[in-house]
């Protein structure tokens, strides 16, 4: 948004450390542009929150100004994901279920077979598979078809997740 011509006049950019720097939960971010946007938002947060525990205020400024760990920190995190995708990917198609491939993310959209929704596919697998997923239609028109596979957990998992869902009678190899 910043990168907009007289983008600072009218708005802010947030950015938070959970994904990037593998944060999450920690509640840790920044926003910046618009002055008076920015001190709106300092006024709403002084009344809401205390302060964020200074442990995480040093984990962050490390984050950002140490070069040689943001890097490493980033590349780990990406290469793990990435292997993660990797092996669900490969285990889902191995049984005919073809995925929304993700270049930079930490979960794959797989698309929901015809005949239910996102919700009810979702509840389909928990059900029927013991495998817990997200309902992408949460992230508006263009998630609903698709659920959301968080790459969160470790590849056994992964692959033991494909493999329960593969035995459900909906695919077919």
């Amino acid at each position: 948004f910043l990168q907009t011509e007289n983008s600072k006049s009218v708005g802010i950019e947030t950015y938070t450390f959970s994904k990037t720097f593998n944060m999450a939960g920690w509640r840790v971010g920044f926003a910046v542009g618009n002055a008076e946007m920015i001190e709106a938002l300092n006024l709403i947060q002084d009344h809401l929150f205390v302060s964020l525990f200074p442990a995480v205020q040093d984990a962050a400024i490390e984050a950002l100004t140490n070069r040689a760990v943001r890097e490493k920190t980033v590349t780990d995190l990406t290469n793990l994901y990435q292997r993660r995708r990797d092996v669900f990917i490969n285990a889902v198609r191995e049984f005919g279920w073809e995925p929304y491939v993700p270049q930079g993310a930490f979960y794959v959209l797989m698309p929901v077979p015809k005949g239910y929704t996102s919700s009810e596919f979702a509840d389909l697998l928990l059900e029927g598979a013991d495998v817990a997923v997200a309902d992408a239609s949460g992230f508006g028109k263009g998630g609903q078809g698709y659920i959301r596979v968080g790459l969160t957990i470790g590849e056994e998992r992964l692959a033991e997740a494909a493999k329960r869902i593969s035995k459900l009678p909906i695919f077919s190899k």
